[in-house]
């Protein structure tokens, strides 16, 4: 540094030869000094815990850039609700996790526990609703509870095996599915197991449906569809270590599912009766999650926090913002396509700005 500055002086012309020598002449006693205070500086380093929790990607300003807000969970006390999350308009929204976690908002911003009237320490894996006053929660056991508007109640019925998708078109007309292929209709009464499709290993993970026609997909490139008078085991037009995870849909002829083969991104079509294979998937990883405000304005969401938009035919990546690329998103829903909300793995829900 010395001799820079000596040099800078030269060049300017602007010195002092008499202050010059003696500055070259004089020895620099703040050495010694200099040194000892960064050897405390090394040593403080050295101890420090440099690690940023929550650590957030750098934005990809080419991409399209989307921002999130991470709700508030405070009241959870730690308890995580990270398997699934839906809601019945814009502001009461409930989120499942493990353990028998249950978390709602009634003002669309802030989580607190609900009350199960009787509790459980089983996995919570999905949950649905109808409407205000009519709602499933189902998971491992198996486990179900019934909304009435005011109570989750216990209603397992004739339901076997862990149970891991539910859905429904009406209060009457509910399909959960689960492990070994297992297939359960809610017929507004009692839970029935569909027994004329043969049981597989294969796990199914996720369920969507209109009117009467329901489409289950899972694990094995294993897709069922569903009608009230039969079952029919598709295959997803997939490899055959194919995990579909997440399925969403707008009619009974354009059904979108999503998944992973290995670490890479798949995805699959349905035109009601026939699963085709979407070829153009960018690969972000494994994929969990899928919801669609409309046809063409899908939102896809797995791993490293991060999301895909799909219009039906093309894929956009995105930059998301406010979701550290530690957690991957396990569902997505949406009141409309102003009112979407993430639950990643950690148990956080975000809302999008």
């Amino acid at each position: 540094m010395r001799r820079l500055a000596i040099a800078s002086l030269l060049i300017l012309g602007c010195f002092d030869w008499d202050v010059l020598s003696s500055t070259l002449n004089e020895p620099d006693l703040s050495v010694s000094d200099d040194l000892a205070m960064a050897d405390l500086m090394v040593t403080d380093l050295a101890s420090a815990d440099l690690r940023m929790p929550d650590l957030l990607p750098p934005p990809d300003l080419s991409l399209p850039v989307i921002s999130f807000t991470r709700q508030d969970v405070t009241a959870l006390g730690g308890k995580k609700p990270n398997n699934a999350l839906f809601g019945w308009n814009a502001t009461n929204l409930t989120a499942v996790g493990d353990g028998g976690v249950v978390a709602k908002t009634t003002d669309g911003k802030t989580w607190i526990p609900a009350t199960l009237a009787m509790a459980t320490t089983q996995n919570l894996n999905d949950v649905w609703f109808f409407d205000a006053n009519n709602g499933w929660i189902v998971g491992s056991g198996p486990t179900a509870y019934q909304w009435n508007g005011t109570t989750w109640t216990a209603n397992t019925g004739a339901l076997s095996n862990d149970v891991f998708g539910v859905f429904g078109s009406a209060t009457s007309k509910v399909v959960a599915s689960g492990s070994a292929d297992a297939i359960f209709r809610f017929d507004g009464t009692n839970w029935t197991k569909s027994s004329n499709i043969a049981p597989k290993p294969a796990t199914q993970n996720g369920v969507w449906g209109t009117g009467s026609t329901f489409f289950s997909v899972g694990a094995s490139d294993d897709c069922i569809n569903i009608t009230d008078t039969t079952i029919s085991r598709l295959s997803c037009s997939q490899a055959g270590g194919a995990v579909l995870q997440s399925v969403w849909g707008f009619a009974a002829n354009n059904i979108l599912t999503v998944g992973y083969d290995n670490n890479t991104s798949i995805a699959s079509k349905s035109n009601g009766s026939v699963w085709s294979k979407v070829n153009n998937v960018p690969n972000i990883g494994k994929l969990y999650a899928v919801w669609g405000a409309s046809a063409t304005d899908i939102w896809v969401g797995g791993d490293g926090g991060q999301i895909m938009r799909y219009d039906g035919a093309n894929w956009t990546r995105v930059t998301v913002m406010g979701i550290p690329n530690t957690e991957v998103i396990k569902d997505i829903w949406g009141a409309d396509a102003n009112n979407i909300w993430l639950l990643t793995d950690v148990g956080s829900i975000y809302k999008k700005n």
